[in-house]
């Protein structure tokens, strides 16, 4: 498009419209399944390779979580020994996957099932079910009004080249949106970051901040936050880098101090909050350029909430990241699998 926020014209070639969607989706509407390819795959992405610690997660001195699943490997002697496990276990008890099941889907729901097999096996097919139930996501006005809203977006790129998603709380509470428009809405966009955004084998995780907008206790919304918390617990495996709430009251942060000791350190070790609006941490993570200028960064404030444009062609990327010459990037087929 010859303007980044101009989508009058776009084109069902350009957007996650399939053939058997076409008929259900009017043309005024393409807008809101546009993926602007600058968002998709920056040109930087064809020269990339993940950093070590964007791979795995360091829990503890030899405690690692992995964020990054390649299709073949290399895998260490554990996580092939369970993929072997799981294919006895399976051969033995006759259970067979969809072909689009493939290596990388299986190694994530070992690993994230702490590579109990049988959970992993029982975890994966619930996977399939809930993605074949909700899949694909159609947008009615009431779902178009939420992405309009600002409630969850995507903007910009950490210096790991992880989409940035951001989820405002008193946007939900101030327009009381429906429990399952919510819900729905925030799993369109975790399959739109999830099927075209990320980069299978070099970018497969996101960075979640939330912004909680100085909301009390009571005035979260309880039962949209539960309903999403517990889909994404069972759905979504290692796909979070790093969560930061912002706009934390005191309230909060003391229920905070109280639970997050019974909370599985995957989630604990990976969430910071604060009282304020702008977290250092989040800014040392990107360049100014890609994170809005209300959260300390240099980019303009989105007002044009969906679909998301890129603010900025600068990321920051480590040099011994970026390889001299442009490699082929990992496959952006959809996958029924994927789903923290």
């Amino acid at each position: 498009l010859a303007d980044a926020h101009n989508y009058d014209n776009v084109k069902r070639k350009d957007t996650i419209i399939t053939k058997s969607m076409k008929d259900k989706v009017a043309k005024q509407d393409y807008k809101y399944y546009y993926v602007d390819k600058d968002v998709a795959a920056p040109k930087i992405l064809k020269r990339f390779t993940p950093a070590n610690y964007a791979v795995f997660f360091q829990h503890g001195k030899n405690d690692f979580e992995r964020l990054i699943f390649p299709e073949q490997g290399p895998y260490d002697e554990k996580e092939e020994s369970k993929y072997e496990e799981w294919r006895e276990y399976c051969e033995a008890n006759d259970i067979s996957f969809p072909e689009f099941v493939n290596k990388r889907d299986i190694m994530r729901f070992i690993v994230c099932n702490n590579y109990k097999v049988k959970d992993a096996v029982s975890n994966l097919q619930r996977n399939i079910e809930f993605m074949d139930d909700i899949k694909p996501i159609y947008l009615d006005d009431n779902l178009k009004e939420i992405l309009d809203s600002g409630y969850i977006y995507l903007h910009g790129r950490d210096r790991s080249l992880r989409p940035i998603c951001y989820n405002n709380m008193g946007v939900m509470s101030r327009n009381d949106y429906d429990v399952m428009d919510a819900f729905n809405a925030n799993w369109y966009v975790i399959y739109y970051l999830i099927d075209h955004i990320c980069a299978p084998g070099q970018v497969e995780n996101w960075i979640m901040v939330g912004d909680l907008d100085g909301l009390s206790m009571t005035k979260i919304p309880t039962k949209v936050t539960k309903s999403i918390m517990k889909s994404t617990q069972d759905n979504l495996k290692s796909r979070i880098g790093f969560f930061y709430y912002l706009n934390v009251t005191w309230g909060l942060r003391a229920t905070w101090t109280l639970v997050k000791h019974f909370l599985d350190k995957r989630i604990r070790n990976k969430t910071t909050l604060i009282s304020g609006q702008i977290d250092e941490n989040l800014l040392a993570s990107a360049h100014p350029s890609q994170i809005e200028e209300k959260y300390g960064g240099e980019a303009p404030n989105v007002t044009q909430f969906w679909p998301p444009y890129a603010p900025s062609d600068e990321y920051d990327v480590n040099p011994d990241c970026l390889s001299a010459t442009e490699h082929k990037s990992g496959s952006k087929t959809k996958s029924n699998t994927d789903s923290d």
